[in-house]
């Protein structure tokens, strides 16, 4: 996969998927020389969203973990600050979590050249944590992404309105469930979860930002700003994907949201350093040991956001105000949720759930391998936004029914069985 051709100068843009796979690994090899790494050492590709990361595997030395960044995304000194948050973390929290590695040139970060495309990539490495993903043996997403696998080769324009329906069809019969499947190891595991948010937030209320601190906002502008966000600038508000009836209800609840939280406010007991993606993807069991990977989207955030990034993917389960309650009971075995905190929980899911939408949009086609359950298809990104639109509608009942699109007023005696 080495050997990239770059004798006609391009752009990463212009790339097919393919190609952009081999510049990863091109620019991973031409970055092994910096942390003194042989060619020819075995790469293997965990992931590849925007960021790609692989495993090095050499003989006679342990395995590290490279990451090479995208573009656009993390700069320098934004970059340095996610590592120099780890090293404090672990050094003041006792956490496991992956020690970044410094470079022959004492170097937390390096930057890989490659003119003929006039880009810099920025490169890191971690040390190599061994485990597996926890598996919540209760979540049923698994089946889904077999089903998609199973239909893969039918049209599009029959397998999406099905996957609508579908997401229709979840939500009617998970109304009916009155039993929740989590069993005590999924408990423990969330209630885990908890405690890994709540002992990053004690110590970042104390944390000393470095001199050269830049990191990206998980405040309302980093999720809905029409300039730029965190979700590079896309928006939910596609035709592709959603009818105009649609997209009105998940303005109503953007609106929503934001009256709410800006009534909730950014006090330092409420708003900090934040990892922003907490999900059970981005942690490594080993025995009782639980590892928290991937600071790569940290940032200053609500602190409840971290709850909400925590059940992102999963907030369409019958079950999810059971999932959300095990969080917070391990949550309050560091920091207390103050009642206007709970309050506010489900802004926040839905706040996360329409930035991974916007996520999704725009990686739909580049996702492969990792910690991805599945291949991102159209199917599944129909499923998500129909899914979406249900959550939008629920909220707003919830929380106030005048922000209702005027032919849903109707329906807004409807108590939602998602509350928290």
């Amino acid at each position: 996969m080495s050997g990239m051709d770059y004798a006609l100068e391009c752009t990463f843009e212009t790339l097919t998927f393919e190609e952009k796979i081999r510049h990863f690994y091109d620019v991973a090899e031409r970055a092994m020389e910096r942390w003194n790494i042989p060619a020819g050492t075995a790469m293997k590709l965990l992931n590849f969203t925007e960021n790609a990361t692989f495993c090095l595997e050499r003989t006679g030395a342990p395995k590290v973990i490279l990451r090479v960044h995208r573009l656009d995304y993390a700069k320098l000194n934004n970059i340095r600050t996610e590592l120099q948050w780890l090293i404090d973390l672990k050094r003041e929290t006792g956490l496991s979590l992956a020690s970044p590695v410094e470079s022959k040139n004492g170097l937390l970060v390096e930057t890989v050249d490659t003119p003929a495309m006039k880009e810099e990539r920025h490169v890191v490495c971690f040390e190599y944590v061994d485990g597996k993903v926890p598996v919540d043996t209760s979540d049923s997403n698994e089946g889904v992404g077999k089903l998609i696998q199973r239909i893969e080769k039918i049209p599009d324009k029959i397998t999406i309105p099905l996957f609508k329906k579908a997401a229709v069809l979840y939500e009617i019969f998970g109304r009916t469930q009155r039993k929740s499947p989590l069993k005590p190891v999924d408990r423990k595991l969330y209630r885990q979860v908890g405690i890994i948010a709540g002992t990053l937030h004690k110590q970042t209320k104390q944390w000393k930002y470095p001199e050269f601190y830049e990191r990206m906002e998980w405040n309302l502008e980093g999720t809905f700003g029409s300039e730029w966000n965190n979700f590079y600038g896309v928006s939910y508000r596609s035709a592709k994907w959603f009818s105009q009836k649609e997209i009105a209800i998940i303005d109503a609840c953007v609106e929503l949201i934001k009256i709410r939280l800006e009534a909730y406010g950014k006090g330092a007991e409420r708003y900090g350093m934040i990892h922003s993606d907490l999900r059970l993807a981005n942690l490594l069991k080993n025995g009782e040991r639980i590892t928290a990977l991937d600071f790569d989207d940290c940032g200053r955030g609500w602190y409840m956001y971290d709850i909400a990034g925590a059940v992102g993917f999963i907030e369409h389960r019958p079950d999810i105000s059971e999932v959300v309650e095990e969080i917070l009971r391990g949550y309050e075995s560091v920091l207390p949720v103050l009642p206007r905190d709970r309050q506010e929980i489900w802004t926040f899911i839905m706040m996360r759930r329409i930035g991974l939408l916007q996520s999704l949009i725009y990686r739909i086609g580049c996702v492969m391998g990792g910690s991805e359950a599945t291949e991102l298809t159209p199917e599944i990104l129909a499923f998500y936004a129909k899914g979406t639109v249900l959550l939008a509608k629920n909220y707003l009942r919830r929380y106030n029914t005048k922000f209702l699109p005027e032919d849903m007023k109707e329906e807004a005696g409807y108590r939602p069985m998602h509350s928290a």
